[in-house]
């Protein structure tokens, strides 16, 4: 009885707590199933994943924890960046494909660099074997023996357990069983030693964070001497050809940062266009403005001197919208109310078909000329000429002359 009363007393003790956050790093080669696996536990559809490059962040809710999963790409240019994000996790999920055996010294090696890393050693590790369902893949044994794994972990101290397991057979509540029993053994393990964990894992980012101001002081220290170099070669090379030397008047303490929200380099570049409109516009307008007024003056005659008494309010309104419209128009001829719009000409309706064809009559058949019973070797020879000429691209014989000779 006693001992019941204490389990129900821990129970509740342990429901009345608030939610754990903790932090996991997803890694390992490219190709391995990472972020179908990382789909799976988030009920989407773990097919037709794209390449992860860089990286990306999965928020979700396992049991008491509230899980941020890190899904790191696995390209060999991406991998130098996993040592970033070693300090903030609570343990570490190493992804392999249990089907490609030709680069499985390449994950041996990157396993090891990832476990031997001082901010990853003693920290649990959950290994998944994924593409168990692919024709040819390692069992869990060999996986085990071809990735020294027995060694390494007691090498780091490192609490480990693999899954041999199949990513993109099922999503959500049917995923498979293996990677939620796997997910299942990481974090209750975190739990504890949670607060052990948990303090390292501040240490470690107060250190990073540490290391990565320092690291921008150095690379800012590096750009001053850079343009402090710059400039006195500048000003030699100037004062040697005699130039005036141009100050620098940028502060380097007040160096803006080169990465800028977007929507603010927007905005900014709206601004300096439409500066950039109303100087346009107001030179465009100064020249017409004088031009008008030069006219305007140049229409009246000398002899008659028109003021505000003498002319009547209607010629006034006409010519205030005259020039209005000649502001908004951009014209420089002002536009009359008496001018009508100006009428294309049209063209002349095209003509029948077959007007330019002559017509044709047939000629009569040739008969000889002369009587029939002419003697010796005369003859009747005719002789055509034809006179031809070219109408519509079309030949017509024009006169038809019969001669006796």
């Amino acid at each position: 009885m006693f001992s019941l009363m204490a389990n129900c007393c821990s129970w509740l003790k342990r429901w009345q707590e608030p939610a754990r956050k903790v932090t996991l790093v997803m890694v390992g080669l490219d190709n391995a199933g990472k972020t179908a696996a990382v789909r799976g536990i988030q009920g989407e559809n773990p097919q037709d994943v794209a390449p992860t490059v860089g990286f990306s962040k999965v928020d979700l809710k396992q049991g008491k924890f509230e899980v941020t999963i890190f899904d790191l790409g696995g390209g060999k240019r991406i991998r130098d960046i996993w040592k970033n994000y070693y300090s903030e996790s609570h343990g570490v999920v190493f992804v392999v494909d249990s089907s490609d055996v030709q680069r499985i010294q390449e994950t041996r090696e990157t396993m090891a660099q990832v476990l031997q890393h001082p901010r990853i050693a003693g920290k649990p590790v959950l290994v998944l074997a994924n593409k168990q369902d692919l024709e040819g893949a390692l069992p869990e044994a060999d996986i085990i023996e071809n990735l020294s794994l027995e060694k390494l972990v007691n090498e780091n101290k490192c609490l480990c357990q693999i899954e041999p397991c199949s990513a993109i057979l099922g999503c959500g509540k049917k995923v498979d069983k293996s990677i939620k029993k796997g997910l299942t053994w990481l974090l209750s393990n975190i739990a504890k030693d949670y607060e052990a964990i948990a303090e390292r894992v501040q240490k470690d980012t107060a250190e990073q964070r540490a290391l990565e101001e320092q690291d921008k002081k150095e690379r800012a220290e590096r750009v001053r001497r850079i343009r402090e170099e710059r400039e006195r070669l500048e000003r030699e090379e100037a004062e040697r050809e005699g130039r005036p030397v141009q100050e620098d008047q940028a502060d380097d303490g007040n160096m803006q940062s080169p990465f800028q929200p977007i929507g603010d380099l927007i905005s900014k570049r709206e601004e300096t266009d439409r500066k950039e409109q109303l100087e346009l516009g107001d030179r465009s307008n100064g020249p017409k403005e004088e031009e008008e007024d030069e006219e305007d003056n140049a229409g009246e005659p000398n002899n008659t001197r028109q003021t505000a008494e003498n002319t009547t309010p209607g010629e006034q309104s006409k010519k205030k919208t005259s020039k209005l419209h000649l502001k908004r128009k951009h014209r420089v001829d002002p536009l009359r109310a008496d001018d009508g719009p100006t009428e294309s000409p049209t063209p002349p309706p095209p003509p029948p078909v077959g007007w330019a064809t002559p017509k044709v009559s047939r000629l009569p058949k040739l008969e000889p000329i002369g009587d029939s019973g002419h003697s010796g070797k005369a003859a009747c020879d005719v002789i055509i000429t034809s006179c031809r000429h070219r109408t519509n691209s079309f030949l017509v014989p024009a006169n038809l002359t019969c001669v006796h000779v």
